[in-house]
């Protein structure tokens, strides 16, 4: 766990009169908390997939490519969908293809372009302990009840990231709504 009281319930989310200053000074606050809370996240996960001999970036690569499927993805759009530098998104591709997870090939279109495809044993690895991996990483957020985590990602998505930042597809949650 990370910490219990990292989002208080009692916090109220009602807009207030604006001075600058302030909203300034509190969303420094909240941003300085998001990147406080992102690296204890970030090492807990690191412990977590240590036995899978993953990265937690390496594994959202995996199940990003799986909410592809067969289309696969170039290392460009999967950096963009991740939020990623290119080469990060490269570095990921490179440990997973190490692993036999995942293959890369040619694009039908454009043979320049390379595009990464999860493998048979990419599939059976995630539909055989992929889950596993995922309950146990939501363990790290069970402080949050179904309200708050519906509602922190709801607010996260909010925050603007880098204009080609593309959605990605595996952290949507159709038919869910924040309170």
């Amino acid at each position: 766990m990370v910490h219990p009281g990292w989002f208080s319930t009692d916090i109220r989310l009602e807009e207030t009169e604006d001075d600058g200053e302030e909203t300034r000074a509190v969303q420094f606050a909240a941003f300085a908390q998001l990147m406080r809370t992102a690296g204890a996240l970030d090492r807990a996960a690191t412990d977590i997939l240590a036995e899978l001999g993953v990265t937690a970036g390496a594994f959202f690569a995996l199940l990003e490519l799986q909410a592809v499927d067969d289309e696969g993805l170039a290392p460009s759009e999967l950096a963009r969908r991740l939020a990623v530098a290119r080469r990060t998104a490269t570095l990921y591709v490179d440990i997973l293809l190490k692993h036999g997870w995942v293959s890369r090939s040619a694009h039908p279109d454009d043979r320049r372009m390379i595009l990464a495809r999860l493998t048979d044993e990419g599939r059976n690895l995630l539909a055989t302990i992929g889950q596993t991996y995922k309950d146990q990483l939501s363990r790290l957020m069970e402080s949050l009840s179904l309200g708050q985590a519906l509602k922190l990602h709801e607010l996260l998505n909010i925050v603007p990231l880098e204009s080609d930042t593309l959605r990605c597809g595996f952290l949507q949650l159709d038919g869910y709504e924040a309170d």
